[in-house]
């Protein structure tokens, strides 16, 4: 069964990276023909005003072929959660890349009409995540238990949410978000062959090579964005794969960069409003650094290294565990 599994990473993840290679130059022609060019911010440092024009939504391929290679190897229950996930979170990323193209409000959808949106898809997760058997996550020091049906459920909603916006303020930089979410899903994949979990393995697998391969379209001077289709879309597959693997609760540390964005959003957003004083020069933190003077592909090594040191900890922590039935 390891074997197997393993043998099947092997081939889904050679042949998504390579459908991503072979894709990639036509998808960015066509989002550039179809005017899905990115808007750059007034709040972006000054270097990022050459970015405005370069198409985006580049999120749809490795999404797409993300589910291609469920339908071809998979076709479970438990891996058409993480499937829906992925798909509804990209659903999601292109209204709200659609919105921003068109220059309807500054920030693309309203930010309730987004909330909305994530809670939904965050409960329907959850319920599918209950109704896979998907009930038990691991938690240092209380073993595996058992949230229940109701407590997966409203675990959910607050993880789509929370995990779906976090990896959105981190795609600000050429590779960071989807350097940092390759390393975050590799671990996942490791987690899935220690566990036997084929389905959490077919996407974890996918999602990995279709994210190198828009990295190299991505990596600075990027060629394409991911855009919200692509964030959001991770930020929810990212929470139906940990579910799955029983690692919900340490998610937060294989993700913790995502983690130090959001906060510094809130800190400085916070320290503003409260105290009329910026305690970063710019938030996201990536702008924060920018502003500092660290150049882009620095920075996106830097905290590369610091996700990937989350991840490991956090495979480290889980095969220690051994498999979850």
């Amino acid at each position: 069964m390891a074997d197997h599994a393993v043998k099947h990473a092997a081939v889904v993840l050679v042949l998504a990276f390579g459908a991503g290679i072979a894709l990639y130059p036509w998808l960015i022609a066509q989002l550039a023909v179809s005017g899905a060019r990115q808007r750059v911010q007034a709040y972006n440092p000054q270097s990022h005003m050459i970015k405005a024009g370069t198409p985006t939504m580049g999120g749809l391929l490795f999404c797409a072929i993300a589910v291609v290679a469920w339908l071809v190897f998979d076709r479970s229950r438990l891996g058409f959660v993480v499937v829906f996930a992925l798909g509804a979170g990209a659903l999601l990323g292109v209204l709200d890349d659609r919105a921003n193209i068109r220059g309807k409000g500054v920030f693309g959808l309203g930010v309730r009409e987004k909330l909305v949106f994530q809670a939904f898809i965050g409960l329907l997760v959850g319920i599918g995540l209950a109704v896979a058997g998907a009930t038990r996550q691991a938690f240092p020091g209380l073993g595996e238990p058992d949230l229940h049906a109701a407590g997966i459920i409203i675990v959910s909603v607050l993880a789509v949410v929370a995990v779906s916006n976090a990896v959105n303020l981190t795609d600000g930089v050429d590779g960071l978000a989807a350097s940092c979410s390759a390393v975050v899903f590799a671990g996942l994949l490791a987690v899935a062959l220690h566990q036997h979990a084929l389905p959490a393995v077919i996407v974890s697998a996918a999602l990995v090579g279709g994210l190198v391969a828009f990295l190299v379209f991505n990596w600075f001077p990027a060629r394409v964005f991911m855009g919200d289709t692509g964030s959001l879309a991770l930020g929810c597959a990212l929470v139906a794969t940990a579910a799955e693997v029983h690692l919900l609760w340490l998610l937060p540390l294989a993700g913790i960069v995502f983690v130090a964005e959001t906060l510094s959003v809130i800190i400085n957003v916070t320290a503003v409003r409260r105290f009329h004083h910026h305690l970063l020069r710019a938030s996201p933190l990536h702008h924060h650094f920018e502003e500092l003077g660290l150049r882009e592909r620095r920075l996106v090594a830097a905290f590369t290294t610091v996700a990937a040191v989350g991840t490991l900890l956090t495979v480290l922590y889980a095969r220690s565990r051994g498999a979850v039935a």
